[in-house]
């Protein structure tokens, strides 16, 4: 049975861009999970605690970690997920973010907003099709 973890969009810094466009970073994520990843990532702010713990779980146990390549010093974590029940995408966790563990950053083919014409404050539903 799938998981469902439900946030809040929130406003990020704007330095995913910048990381989402490293050649290596859309490699990963083009190889790991299917798709050449839209410079830019969708926050989403996780709703309660117990979103959190289970997002926690699936963070620890299920992520694919990416490992940097040589002289790069910054891997990341991938979990597949897809948003709002048809969009395939993917939770990222760089080995350092600004973000607390309840901020995900959503990763995706598409310019997540726009797609879905998504605001700030907007609540979201992420799929995961794992097993806790």
């Amino acid at each position: 049975m799938p998981l469902i973890l439900r946030g809040v969009i929130e406003a990020g810094t704007g330095e995913a861009a910048a990381f989402m466009r490293v050649d290596w970073v859309r490699r990963a994520v083009a190889e790991t999970v299917g798709f050449d990843p839209y410079p830019g990532t969708l926050n989403v702010s996780l709703v309660d605690g117990d979103m959190l713990e289970r997002w926690r779980r699936i963070r620890r146990d299920h992520a694919i970690v990416v490992m940097p390549p040589p002289g790069e010093t910054c891997g990341v974590r991938l979990v597949p997920v897809l948003v709002s029940t048809d969009v395939p995408a993917a939770v990222i966790v760089p080995d350092v973010t600004r973000y607390g563990a309840h901020v995900l950053e959503i990763v995706a083919a598409v310019h997540l907003r726009t797609r879905l014409w998504l605001r700030d404050h907007d609540l979201l539903t992420l799929t995961w099709e794992g097993k806790l």
